[in-house]
């Protein structure tokens, strides 16, 4: 991310990390909801990483291959 890039936003809470989350979750930002569920297949699991970022959601295959990383920006 260049000096121009959005600043990322916090998605999540710490204490979350390395947790599975239903996909419809609430405590799931929704614009993240929305984006799971355009790709997520049945199998798929959604994950919280903490990050110095401010968070990603993880979706990962059944062999837990990541898929697809989320994240919110300002």
């Amino acid at each position: 991310m260049g000096i121009f890039g959005s600043k990322p936003l916090r998605s999540g809470q710490p204490e979350w990390d390395g947790q599975q989350f239903d996909f419809d979750d609430p405590r799931i930002p929704l614009p993240i909801r929305q984006d799971v569920a355009k790709i997520a297949r049945a199998g798929d699991e959604l994950n919280f990483a903490d990050t110095d970022e401010g968070g990603e959601w993880w979706l990962l295959d059944d062999e837990g291959e990541l898929i697809e990383a989320f994240g919110l920006t300002s």
